[in-house]
């Protein structure tokens, strides 16, 4: 999926003109595009809507430790392989 990761940093910054910390907000999944935006991506580039619930799966990139932390504590499974 790293193409995927590729073709939305390159759409982000030099269609929408987002800066780097920005984009790197979103793909981590701090942030998410407004919906204008993620129509745009949708419409014109073939990013679904349902890829920024959880983008970082949907690029192919592993969790954040935030993310497995929040796993463990929903499963009670201190044993999860992501």
């Amino acid at each position: 999926m790293q193409k995927n990761n590729f073709k939305i940093r390159e759409v982000l910054s030099s269609e929408l003109g987002y800066s780097e910390p920005m984009i790197k907000k979103l793909i981590c999944g701090t942030n998410k595009p407004s919906y204008e935006v993620m129509l745009k991506l949708s419409k014109e580039h073939g990013i679904p809507f349902e890829a920024w619930q959880d983008i970082r799966a949907w690029l192919g990139l592993p969790p954040t430790r935030t993310q497995l932390k929040l796993r463990e504590q929903a499963c009670g499974d201190s044993n999860i392989k992501s």
